[in-house]
């Protein structure tokens, strides 16, 4: 019984640092107005406005509130420390793509979202280090919700605690033949 309570609790462990990413959800503004330059603790590009009502297909992926933005110079955001960049959610027309830098230089762009009313995850598709994100969109046919990101320190968290998947499922599969073992010692 030990070992299945150690299985147990390492699990947890493992999934907790899955759980420690931010998302900027947007719920706390109302109406519509211009963004903050520094909302959240990012900086963002001028042109960003969040909106609350119902407009489809521009659907917020959580809440009601999301952001859109009709100036193309200005579709940034930056963090003000290194982050991993998850991604965020898209809806609309058209499509997006995220080019990522860092200190200046492009290091990464995501593949291209197909936007439908139906909001979906654009993932960065990059596990380094950036500070600055940059959006490829056809500006007013989108809009960007749940931002997600990690933080330096997290990263490294997660990477040094968390196992790969195959691992996971493994592990999972070894609890599930545990689990059946110990019930037909009892019975």
């Amino acid at each position: 019984m030990r070992l299945l309570n150690k299985l147990l609790a390492t699990s947890v462990l493992a999934f907790a640092g899955l759980a420690n990413a931010t998302v900027v959800t947007f719920e706390d503004l109302h109406g519509q107005s211009a963004l903050a330059s520094n909302y959240a603790g990012l900086t963002w590009g001028n042109g960003w406005t969040y909106y609350d009502w119902s407009q489809s297909p521009y659907n917020a992926s959580s809440g009601h509130t999301r952001l859109y933005n009709y100036n193309p110079a200005k579709d940034f955001f930056k963090f003000s420390n290194d982050v991993i960049f998850d991604g965020a959610f898209f809806a609309g027309y058209d499509g997006a793509t995220f080019q990522l830098y860092n200190d200046g230089q492009l290091v990464h762009t995501s593949s291209t979202l197909g936007l439908s009313s139906t909001p979906t995850f654009l993932s960065s598709g990059y596990g380094g280090m950036i500070d600055e994100v940059r959006l490829l969109a056809n500006n007013g046919s989108f809009v960007m919700d749940d931002v997600t990101y990690h933080s330096a320190a997290v990263a490294r968290d997660v990477a040094n605690a968390v196992p790969e998947p195959s691992s996971l499922a493994l592990m999972g599969l070894g609890l599930v033949g545990l689990i059946a073992a110990r019930r037909r010692v009892k019975a």
